[in-house]
C-alpha cells in the first residue's frame, strides 16, 4: 500500500515498454504454448520461450538482457556453456540486471541447490491462469526491486535539499 504510487508508475510504464520475459525450460508441457498465448492476452507481450540455452542465446542473454529470465534447473544448457540452470542463473546475476526467477519439476533441487535468485517457482504444474497468477507475482516483485533504487535516490535527493534550506 505504502508503494502503490511507485508500483502504479511501473506499471503504466510496462503498458508503454512491454518488459522482455525469456523463458528456458527443456520439458514442452511446462510453459506450453496456450500458456504464452493466454500470457499474451494479458499483456505480456514480450515473452520468448527456449527449450536449451546454446552459445547463440547465452550470448544475448548477457549481452542483450531480458528483463526477467525464468530458468528451469536441469536440462537447458549445453555442457561447454554451464552445468546446469543454477549455474547460469549464478552467472547471469554476476554480469546483468535481469531479474532470475528459477524453478524445477523437482521439487529437492530446488532446496538443495541455493544461490542468489530474485524469485523462485515452487509449483512448475501450473495451469494458464496459475501460470498468469505467478507472472503477476513476479513482475510485482521485479518492479519492487527495481524501484527500490529511485526510491532512494528521491529520499537522498530530498533529504540533501532539505539539509541545505536549513542551512
Amino acid at each position: 500500500m505504502k508503494h502503490k504510487i511507485i508500483n502504479g508508475l511501473g506499471r503504466f510504464l510496462m503498458k508503454v515498454n512491454a518488459l522482455s520475459i525469456c523463458i528456458v525450460d527443456d520439458e514442452e508441457i511446462y510453459f506450453n504454448k496456450n500458456m504464452l498465448i493466454t500470457a499474451e492476452n494479458t499483456g505480456f507481450k514480450c515473452i520468448e520461450r527456449y527449450q536449451k540455452i546454446d552459445r547463440d542465446l547465452f550470448n544475448r542473454l548477457q549481452e542483450k538482457p531480458y528483463d526477467i529470465v525464468i530458468l528451469d534447473i536441469k536440462g537447458i544448457t549445453d555442457p561447454d556453456i554451464a552445468k546446469d540452470g543454477m549455474q547460469v542463473a549464478s552467472l547471469l546475476n554476476r554480469t546483468t540486471n535481469s531479474y532470475i526467477a528459477i524453478t524445477s519439476a523437482h521439487q529437492f533441487h530446488l532446496v538443495n541447490e541455493m544461490t542468489n535468485v530474485d524469485y523462485v517457482i515452487e509449483n512448475k504444474l501450473l495451469t494458464s491462469a496459475d501460470f498468469i497468477d505467478e507472472l503477476i507475482e513476479i513482475v510485482d516483485d521485479f518492479i519492487g526491486k527495481k524501484s527500490t533504487f529511485y526510491k532512494n535516490v528521491l529520499f537522498k535527493a530530498g533529504f540533501s535539499m532539505l539539509k541545505k534550506i536549513a542551512v
